[in-house]
């Protein structure tokens, strides 16, 4: 299970299920990232829910996104650091920090 910032008390929920879809272009960048967070006692939603879910948002903020595809990953990283895809697997590909000089 993993926590995001709620501390004290231990009446809170904890996170069971972390759904992220990545919609992207044909060099791999990631246009749109649509993250749901299940929480404990709670139902996952379907991962055609969240495709679904992930295109009505991202239809919000550009106007064309038929020309993207999709990647899916139950990894929290993949939206708390930058990554791309890899277009011939599907993959998320962490982005290296710059060196600092």
């Amino acid at each position: 299970m993993i926590g995001f910032g709620m501390s004290g008390g231990e009446h809170l929920p904890s996170v069971e299920h972390i759904q992220v879809v990545a919609l992207y272009d044909a060099s791999g960048k990631i246009v749109h990232l649509h993250t749901v967070t299940t929480l404990s006692g709670a139902v996952p939603l379907s991962e055609d829910e969240v495709i679904a879910e992930a295109k009505i948002s991202a239809k919000q903020r550009n106007a064309n996104i038929e020309h993207l595809a999709i990647a899916l990953s139950n990894n929290a990283e993949h939206v708390q650091f930058p990554h791309y895809i890899d277009p011939k697997t599907k993959a998320f590909i962490s982005i290296p920090k710059p060196e600092k000089s």
